[in-house]
């Protein structure tokens, strides 16, 4: 069946603080592909416009008022996508979206497979891409997390990021940014990382590693519930590498939730490197997660899909 064809009890909509448990239901029987989406549902809501996690929710909606599909742009312009068990985002759902976007796009996320159908449903296969990456998704329960031999040793300190010099985090995150997601090294990702560190300082979720004296790995997670944690970012300056220390630290972050009961933890990358180190705490594969980040943001309108 044609995605738009889906049948005369679908409504393709935006969605209203009335679908928020419908929303929550949805998303988690697909946790691991809507952690962001799960995350800022719970702390904004659907119509908080003054939260800064608040955005703009449109849902492929049945009679019964049960959702199997959503897109939601938030306010830094990222799109986020979860088409369910479909393989691919309705296109009558892409064109409510695009009649009514919060912002210009920046970024479309989710399902590899369903966020691409997303970048070209509205029209932006040709454009700019800072990175367009299929990453691979890992997901681990927490009860066989991997402590690595020498993880509680006191030579290995876990602080809250704020006790770290703020031009260390500063310098750090933007080398993440620049390396890890394209970005372009010009002044307005100083802002933009800025902005991004005082958010995760203000939430708590964001931790250094030290060793002798000295910060010399960062990691955090980027979208937190109360039985799941996404990982990220993970950081370790190129001459503190190949220590152990990024495992080390994501180690012990994942001990800190596991105590408060926290049962399971998912990220993604496309690093090998960083991919034997998650599989050494015991990460598995359980699909792919694509991140595709324009270089520029890019007006949507109706016309383009």
């Amino acid at each position: 069946m044609n995605p738009k064809e889906r049948g005369p009890d679908m409504q393709y909509r935006k969605l209203h603080d009335a679908d928020f448990d419908a929303a929550t239901a949805f998303l988690a029987n697909h946790a691991a592909t809507s952690m962001v989406l799960r995350g800022n549902l719970r702390t904004a809501g659907i119509e908080r416009r003054r939260h800064p996690l608040s955005g703009n929710w449109f849902g492929e909606v049945a009679k019964d008022g049960s959702i199997s599909a959503i897109i939601a742009q938030f306010g830094n312009g990222n799109v986020f996508v979860e088409a369910g068990d479909q393989s691919s985002i309705p296109m009558a759902l892409t064109e409510v979206f695009a009649a009514d976007p919060l912002k210009p796009v920046a970024g479309v996320f989710g399902s590899a497979d369903p966020a691409q159908d997303v970048v070209g449903q509205l029209g932006l296969e040709d454009a700019g891409f800072a990175i367009n990456a299929s990453d691979v998704l890992y997901e681990l329960d927490l009860s066989h997390l991997i402590v690595p031999q020498n993880a509680r040793a006191d030579d290995f300190q876990m602080v809250d990021a704020e006790k770290i010099e703020r031009n260390t985090l500063l310098r750090w995150l933007r080398a993440y940014e620049i390396e890890a997601l394209g970005a372009e090294d010009t002044p307005g990702l100083d802002s933009k990382i800025a902005s991004r560190l005082v958010q995760a300082l203000d939430a708590r979720c964001m931790w250094g590693l030290i060793v002798d004296g000295k910060p010399v790995s960062l990691s955090g997670f980027n979208a937190t519930l109360p039985d799941m944690v996404q990982v990220g970012p993970v950081w370790t300056p190129p001459e503190e590498r190949s220590k152990g220390y990024a495992r080390i630290l994501v180690a012990k972050t994942l001990l800190a939730v596991r105590a408060r009961g926290v049962k399971r933890a998912i990220l993604s990358t496309d690093s090998e490197a960083a991919a034997k180190a998650y599989e050494a705490l015991g990460f598995q594969k359980i699909g792919h997660y694509r991140l595709a980040l324009l270089q520029h943001a890019v007006s949507i309108t109706p016309e383009l899909v």
